[in-house]
Formats: structure tokens, C-alpha cells, sequence
């Protein structure tokens, strides 16, 4: 979302709901127009919206793009002493794509753990959660259980933690 000065009032309210689902995200990519002239101010309106939305303790990454037709290098660092979290892309040329999906991954990874559980198959309807939230590496069947191995969000770990194996159960 583009901050513009002076929204009407029912336009930024739309504009709100609309980051309202940042609240949902396990990370929120700020992406900054570094060239333009008041690229700080914009960046600031952005992190004070979502401060009013409950979204400023979510994990983020500041994305700088228009590095390829950037002159000074300077706001670079002064992104970099004001954000803790900060790539430079180019959307145009490509460049810095590859730092961003790593940064991403790490992030994401941050917040995911690879367990092993063992579910009665009588509350098969966890298995189901399991599969939707997470990446499932092996599943098994043993006695009346399925066993899984998984990566999953830590949210979804916390609710299915009587599940938990310590090791591999075969």
C-alpha cells in the first residue's frame, strides 16, 4: 500500500482493513521506493499504521527497492541504522532477489519446528490440521496411530504437544 498525503478518511480505513491481515502474518515485508524523495516519511507512516493495527511486534523485513536507480548511497545506511531488517532489490533488474527468499526462509524458519507425533487415529481430524499447516516429511501408521513427521508453525506444535514424540517411535 502506497501512502499518499492527505487520504480521505474512508480511504485510509479501507487501506486499514486491508493490512489488517497482517496481524495473521509470521512476517511482514516492509518494501520502501528507497529513490523516492520522502521514501523515510512513507516508511514511518507504514510502521505507524501498523502499530494502530497491533502488527508492530510481527518479525520484518525491509525491503529497499529501485537500488539500481538509486544515486546515493547514503540512505541505504541510514535505512539500515533506522530498520533492523534490510534488503536492497531491484524489481527491475532482479538484483537482491535471492538475499530476500533467504532472508524470508530464515524468518520463516525462525517460527516452524520439525517434531514427531504420534496420533490416535480416533482424532484423525489432528492429522488433517497437520497436513494444512505444515509440511509433512514421513507419515506411518503403528497400531492404531499415526505417526508423522513433520515441520510445523509453532502456534500448531503448542496445540498438538501431548502428541510429541522425543524420536522416531518405530
Amino acid at each position: 500500500v502506497g501512502f499518499i498525503r492527505k487520504l480521505p478518511h474512508l480511504l485510509v480505513a479501507a487501506f486499514k482493513s486491508t493490512l489488517e491481515e497482517a496481524i495473521q502474518a509470521d512476517v511482514l515485508l516492509h518494501l520502501v521506493d528507497v529513490t523516492h524523495p520522502m521514501a523515510f516519511e512513507q516508511a514511518a507512516a507504514s510502521i505507524d499504521v501498523l502499530k494502530e493495527l497491533g502488527a508492530s511486534g510481527k518479525p520484518m523485513i525491509t525491503v529497499l527497492n529501485k537500488v539500481d536507480k538509486l544515486t546515493d548511497s547514503s540512505l541505504v545506511v541510514k535505512f539500515r541504522t533506522r530498520y533492523p531488517h534490510v534488503i536492497t532489490i531491484s524489481a527491475k533488474t532482479g538484483e537482491g532477489f535471492k538475499e530476500l527468499i533467504e532472508e524470508m526462509v530464515a524468518e520463516l524458519r525462525k517460527r516452524r519446528s520439525l517434531v514427531w507425533l504420534k496420533i490416535p487415529q480416533e482424532k484423525y481430524h489432528l492429522v488433517n490440521e497437520v497436513l494444512r499447516h505444515g509440511t509433512v516429511l514421513c507419515q506411518e501408521y503403528e497400531e492404531n496411530n499415526v505417526v508423522l513427521h513433520a515441520e510445523l508453525p509453532l502456534p500448531v506444535v503448542g496445540r498438538l504437544k501431548e502428541f510429541i514424540s522425543e524420536e522416531h517411535p518405530s
